[in-house]
């Protein structure tokens, strides 16, 4: 008997139908091609840097050829980052004029984002990061400049206060960049509260701090986090730890390491892609487990050529199988790992299959449920089942083609 779906919120039901968003980092430091926190880590002069960031322009940007890309893709959502740690906006912000509604563009990069991915029909975040580079009272924490802190957290949070009521209803949100603060020093307890009560069904993820007074851990960079009441999602990234409490999403790069645009980085093959996703939809268990791919668009606004193949590859073969990974649980009826993965849902078991042995016979000697239909997804199929006590003999001549993630198989068992 398959495990029920745990209940899920009417509000957030959309987050596991999805299984997999675009995650976008885009901003100033695209212009260096040395990835998203090149101040930080290059130790650059702030002013030099600033004076850079105010004349870049990305005049390629185009919110609705991005839009269209993603839902070829079969991304169902997306999140934008509207402010890196760099403190840079993307939008028409009353808090600082260090944004591109203010500088070089003179454009509200956050609003034609949040316009064209809707017209496409797909979900909206956004991604903001606590730290900001250029304040010292950030590093230097209330107990050395009391004064300095409160006004940075008043800033913090009229920034993002600004993002939850000007861009209608948003979906999702990303914060980041929590450390070494508390979530006491932040006040983000309180500033969650505020934005659910602009926005009822917002999911907020878990990087709101070390709550020191609940004893709890929520900054998910590394894992899903401890606690089930800071942030409504884990976030781990560059790696797939399930959170069995909880609705969960891996962020992961294209490329082997960076975030923002990156000259000479490597790219990830398709299938190491595909597989990824697969893997979050397997190992989502009846609460959700998505893939939050990122892409970091060039300095004039175009996305790379080489994730826009990587992307619509891994759309070719959604457009086919996607079944088995959109509102799918994880799948753990049968022993498959020789093969590839698998996921449920309702009464189907979806067998996605990575790689073929040239054999026949596909044998599940542990299925003990019984099976009424088997059907290759790729063709539409059926293929002939034999029972044996509790062993199930799968036969067919379709094959797997290596190196073609598109071409991976599906078989679907109705049980």
């Amino acid at each position: 008997m398959i495990k029920q779906a745990q209940a899920i919120r009417e509000g957030w039901q959309w987050f596991t139908e999805s299984r997999y968003g675009m995650f976008i980092h885009f901003g100033p430091y695209a212009q260096y091609g040395r990835g998203e926190q090149v101040l930080f880590r290059e130790h650059l002069d702030q002013a030099e840097y600033a004076r850079k960031a105010c004349e870049w322009n990305p005049v390629f940007f185009d919110a609705e050829l991005w839009a269209y890309t993603a839902r070829k893709a079969g991304m169902r959502y997306a999140c934008l980052t509207t402010r890196h740690h760099d403190g840079y906006c993307l939008w028409d912000t009353a808090t600082t004029d260090y944004s591109s509604a203010k500088q070089a563009p003179g454009r509200d990069l956050v609003r034609e984002f949040t316009d064209a991915f809707r017209a496409q029909g797909l979900r909206v975040g956004l991604y903001y990061s606590w730290i900001d580079w250029r304040i010292p009272a950030y590093f230097d924490g209330p107990e050395k400049d009391p004064e300095g802190w409160e006004t940075m957290k008043q800033y913090l949070h009229a920034q993002v206060e600004e993002l939850v009521t000007k861009y209608g209803r948003i979906d999702h949100f990303f914060f980041d960049g929590v450390w070494p603060r508390t979530a006491e020093d932040l006040d983000s307890i309180k500033l969650v509260e505020r934005m659910k009560s602009i926005q009822p069904d917002i999911l907020v993820n878990n990087r709101l701090g070390l709550s020191e007074e609940e004893k709890l851990h929520a900054d998910g960079g590394g894992g899903s986090g401890d606690s089930e009441v800071l942030g409504d999602f884990g976030s781990p990234e560059h790696v797939i730890v399930p959170d069995q409490k909880r609705l969960w999403e891996s962020s992961q790069v294209t490329t082997w390491r960076l975030w923002g645009y990156t000259n000479g980085e490597r790219w990830r093959p398709a299938d190491v892609l595909l597989d990824m996703l697969c893997e979050c939809a397997e190992k989502g268990g009846t609460v959700g487990g998505n893939l939050l791919l990122n892409v970091g668009p060039q300095p004039d606004g175009q996305l790379p050529p080489a994730f826009v193949e990587r992307a619509l590859k891994i759309g070719e073969w959604l457009d086919v199988h996607g079944e088995a990974i959109y509102g799918s649980d994880g799948g753990n009826l049968t022993e498959f790992i020789t093969y590839g993965r698998q996921t449920m849902k309702d009464n189907k078991l979806y067998l996605i299959i990575r790689f073929w042995d040239g054999r026949p016979v596909l044998r599940l000697a542990d299925l003990v449920t019984p099976v009424l239909r088997v059907t290759l997804l790729t063709t539409g199929q059926e293929l002939s089942t034999n029972e044996w006590g509790v062993n199930r003999l799968w036969t067919g001549s379709d094959r797997a083609v290596p190196g073609h993630p598109h071409r991976m198989r599906g078989a679907a068992a109705d049980q």
